[in-house]
């Protein structure tokens, strides 16, 4: 149930038409310009919109929760009367978080705007810590779902705050006046946004519709290991995706200053990076997903070799797709919202109907094979258009920025694959802690062995190299 209501509030989203994803591009042009009317007329103009946005969304959750439920396959005659009561206080309380952690959002893009996700992810993960504590307190107490929710509000409501006073500590000269909100501002902004909002919802249906249709066409006991797994995964996917988190602001940024050369260099440079940390990880996980379940549930779960087989069938398709980060991010920094939008109409419709025809045909495996295949083609499909419009040759690319790494963490993979059944056969790990102190070791061996056969490749160039060492002096300091 609480991975069905994360899952429902990651669907609230779509409801914003795209306009979050226009902020990157619209704060960093006119940070760049400095052009701090119409700075304050897009910062105003996004905390009315999703003021009104959050209001409109609590006031339907209030309205149709039963219905809701129902089609959640939440309802009490198929949960129990218990479960059901619990689900009304869950999907109210994550809406009232939801709607108030939205009204507050502005404050946050204006600081992806100006490229300072320095100060967005300290609170960030200032506040996950918040937030963990929180969770071991609600669950050592025994307050369940409902302890949960309240833990989570609390987080939000802190985390909102600190980001506020970080925003105009960040730019004093920002002006809160509503009155400052132009129509015609909300329109381009609009208009631009909306081309990202299928690419936004091919996300949602990619990553979280499977846990939908497990629970409606299978069972809702079986939503867990399926988010179990895509939570892992996922997980790393995320962590993996704010290296390229910069690139719209700082591509509008160069697109303002008719840099286009560097753009380019920008987005050959932050996808070599981005390949070059993600192939090994998903490789990895992959790989280690055995003692990864192992020692993250214990020998007590009953779905623990389905959950291995998830995370490994999984870890294909989150890698394509992550690998695409900075491209898109590029293409969106151009200008050019209408590749993520054609993309975001393949994956839809891909994504929906493999997950539906796998699940009938293959069962519980099928959304997760779905998944992989769907990321993969489409992944191929968005560079596809992204060079042609670039005129520039794909296969080249591809080749130059995938082989090394692929090669480089099979030879890795393999290696630690032969220690990781040999250890197993000789140390049989059966509690937590044994079990992540061999992960611990595998994943050393693993990035010695990757780290030293990649430099010695002309894969990364000079200026990779001295940035490295520049990062591993820093490293011996510390």
């Amino acid at each position: 149930m609480w991975s069905i209501m994360g899952i429902l509030t990651g669907y609230f989203g779509l409801f914003d038409f795209g306009l979050a994803r226009s902020f990157d591009k619209f704060f960093a042009e006119y940070h760049t310009k400095q052009d701090e009317e119409k700075f304050n007329i897009v910062f105003n103009v996004g905390f009315i919109f999703y003021f009104l946005f959050s209001i409109l969304i609590m006031g339907l959750v209030l309205l149709f929760y039963e219905p809701l439920l129902d089609l959640l396959g939440l309802s009490s005659e198929r949960v129990g009367q218990a479960i059901y009561e619990e689900g009304v206080f869950v999907v109210i309380g994550a809406s009232v978080i939801f709607g108030w952690g939205m009204a507050s959002s502005a404050f946050g893009m204006m600081m992806i705007g100006l490229q300072r996700m320095d100060v967005l992810n300290k609170i960030g993960i200032s506040m996950s810590v918040v937030g963990i504590i929180g969770t071991i307190i609600v669950l050592e107490n025994g307050y369940g779902l409902r302890g949960l929710i309240v833990s989570g509000g609390v987080t939000v409501v802190i985390s909102s705050i600190v980001t506020i006073f970080a925003a105009y500590a960040l730019v004093p000269s920002l002006k809160f006046n509503p009155f400052l909100a132009e129509w015609q501002m909300f329109r381009t902004m609009f208009r631009f946004g909306g081309q990202l909002q299928v690419a936004k919802l091919a996300n949602l249906l990619a990553f979280q519709l499977n846990s939908l249709l497990i629970s409606g066409f299978l069972h809702v006991r079986l939503v867990t290991a399926y988010s179990y797994s895509s939570s892992l995964i996922g997980s790393l996917r995320n962590v993996i995706l704010m290296l390229p988190s910069a690139v719209i602001p700082a591509t509008s940024e160069l697109e303002a200053r008719d840099e286009q050369e560097r753009s380019l260099e920008l987005y050959e440079r932050g996808t070599r990076y981005l390949v070059l940390i993600g192939t090994p990880l998903c490789l990895f996980s992959a790989i280690g997903a055995p003692l990864l379940v192992l020692a993250w549930l214990g020998t007590s779960y009953e779905l623990g070799v389905e959950m291995t087989w998830l995370i490994q069938i999984l870890a294909l398709g989150y890698y394509a797709n992550l690998s695409t980060g900075v491209a898109t991010g590029i293409a969106v920094g151009m200008g050019k919202p209408e590749f993520e939008m054609k993309f975001g109409v393949m994956l839809a419709i891909t994504s929906l109907v493999l997950s539906v025809g796998l699940i009938k045909w293959i069962g519980f495996y099928g959304p997760a094979i779905a998944s992989t295949l769907s990321l993969t083609v489409c992944a191929l499909y968005f560079y596809k258009l992204f060079h042609t419009h670039l005129k520039q040759p794909l296969w080249p690319f591809l080749t130059r920025i995938y082989r090394m790494p692929i090669l480089m963490s099979i030879i890795a993979g393999l290696v630690t694959y032969a220690i990781q059944w040999t250890l197993i056969d000789w140390i049989a790990p059966t509690s937590r802690l044994m079990t992540l102190a061999v992960v611990g070791f595998e994943g050393l061996v693993f990035l010695l062995i990757y780290t030293l056969l990649i430099l010695r490749t002309p894969y990364l160039d000079a200026y990779d190299r001295s940035l490295f060492n520049r990062y591993l002096a820093k490293f011996k300091r510390g």
